[in-house]
């Protein structure tokens, strides 16, 4: 035989042998339960079809294909995968503790190892906007990951997904000292932006109109011998835009927020920095989430009013006593809130809520480590369950500009979904089965912490 034949056939070998070394992506259909996509309608007795890491079909008569691995999901509840649009968690430090910081990114200091990332899928969050704490001025850039991966660049989502700006004044430091230098940045950084604007269009107007293919054969030509010219000069750049992409790194990161490339999560830690971030928002031009600290309720009104998207702290309900009767009197936010006409989302418990020097702030409850028990909490105090659920799924990701992606169950969105042992937000309900881009990553029935926990045996916990 020639050696051609020897050839394409070791070609063809190879090929065989990549394609079957090569990981197959799970095709899962998901089937029985009942659905509640969010976006519309609950469906009982529904199908969810996935592949290649998407939802291909999602209904109550869909066909499932005979190559296709069934859940069996009867006498269950299948959701969207919970989203927490605001942590500092999951990263080796919460606080970066340089007062200005906007070209740093949490990416760099994200641990894909750590038990939060465990617990995350445990309590089905699928997708968490991982941001800076709140000790700062502008504290670095945020990035949206998945909880499931083992490298960091297997979890990102988005890689530049905002910028922190806290409006609390960091230790020694005033109120009126700590907006002074923030606006001296966002100042600075928006000279460059006005420089590159203006730049930008002189050189617009200074550009000659193209000539007509006669006048550049004959420019061609007369230049064909000129030592000086070379060919393509025509095409070179305008010396003056040269200059333009020399953003000093410190201003870069701060130059793509006052263009609306990236959101500004700011942070406000009491009712009177609320007017202030408006007024920042408004003057600079700002794609702003307001993040919330409890007392930030006695400005509900003036937030409702600026239509800009809500994340509330983990403590929802708290005790404070009036400074002229001294009578003690309950706050319940999702109650405030709602009456004002604020949608608001969620946060957890963790470092992050505050800081180690700021302990007392801290929630006092385990309920609030639960994006489910937050969502609990404000359905208790009157908000109906679809927008107590659309609060830790469709919202957040509204807010995070990723609903295309993830928030609710649909076709061609991401597989991130999670099966509940019985009706959401309930406090008997379990989360059964968690899955992140079409992989399962979470089954009750194999976690042997929560068997550990409970002193229980796995017959018992997959019941």
């Amino acid at each position: 035989m020639s050696r051609t034949f020897f050839s394409t056939l070791g070609s063809l070998a190879f090929v065989l042998v990549a394609a079957a070394a090569a990981p197959a992506q799970e095709q899962i259909a998901i089937k029985g339960g009942k659905i509640i996509p969010v976006s519309s309608p609950p469906i009982d007795g529904g199908v969810v079809l996935i592949r290649d890491a998407k939802i291909t079909a999602v209904g109550k008569d869909v066909a499932i294909p005979a190559d296709y691995r069934v859940i069996d999901a009867t006498g269950k509840v299948v959701l969207p995968g919970f989203i927490e649009a605001h942590s500092s968690r999951g990263m080796d430090q919460t606080n970066e503790r340089n007062n200005n910081v906007p070209f740093l990114s949490v990416l760099d200091a994200i641990d894909p190892g750590q038990e939060y990332f465990e617990d995350c899928r445990r309590n089905g969050v699928t997708t968490v906007a991982i941001v800076p704490g709140n000790d700062t001025m502008i504290g670095g850039q945020a990035a949206i990951i998945k909880t499931a991966g083992t490298y960091v660049e297997q979890m990102i989502v988005k890689r530049q997904a905002g910028i922190k700006i806290s409006l609390r004044p960091t230790t020694g430091r005033s109120r009126m000292s700590h907006l002074a230098s923030l606006r001296k940045e966002l100042d600075a950084a928006r000279d460059l932006v006005n420089e590159e604007r203006s730049k930008t269009k002189a050189a617009a107007l200074e550009k000659k109109p193209e000539p007509k293919p006669a006048e550049k054969e004959k420019n061609k030509i007369a230049n064909a011998d000129d030592p000086v010219q070379q060919p393509g000069a025509d095409d070179n750049p305008d010396p003056n835009q040269a200059g333009l992409q020399d953003v000093p790194v410190r201003r870069e990161a701060l130059v793509k927020l006052l263009k609306g490339e990236v959101p500004a999560f700011m942070y406000c830690d009491a009712s009177l920095d609320v007017p202030q971030a408006i007024k920042l928002t408004k003057e600079y031009g700002l794609k702003t989430v307001l993040v919330l600290g409890q007392h930030c309720y006695k400005a509900a009104k003036q937030v409702a009013a600026s239509h800009l998207p809500v994340i509330l702290e983990p403590t929802l309900i708290f005790w404070e006593s009036d400074p002229r009767t001294g009578e003690d009197r309950k706050i319940i936010l999702p109650k405030v809130y709602r009456e004002a006409g604020v949608p608001v989302t969620f946060e957890v418990t963790g470092i992050a809520a505050g800081n180690l020097a700021r302990a007392p702030e801290l929630p006092p409850t385990l309920g609030t480590n639960y994006l489910w028990f937050q969502a609990a909490t404000a359905m208790k105090y009157g908000v109906p369950e679809a927008e107590a659920i659309e609060a830790i799924t469709l919202r957040p990701a509204k807010q995070l500009g990723m609903d295309a992606l993830i928030g609710s169950i649909e076709k061609g969105k991401d597989a991130d979904l999670v099966i509940l042992t019985g009706e959401p937000l309930k406090i008997t309900t379990w989360v059964d089965t968690t899955l992140v881009r079409g992989k399962v990553v979470y089954e009750r029935s194999k976690d042997r912490k929560l068997q550990h926990l409970l002193q229980t045996s796995p017959q018992t916990t997959s019941k």
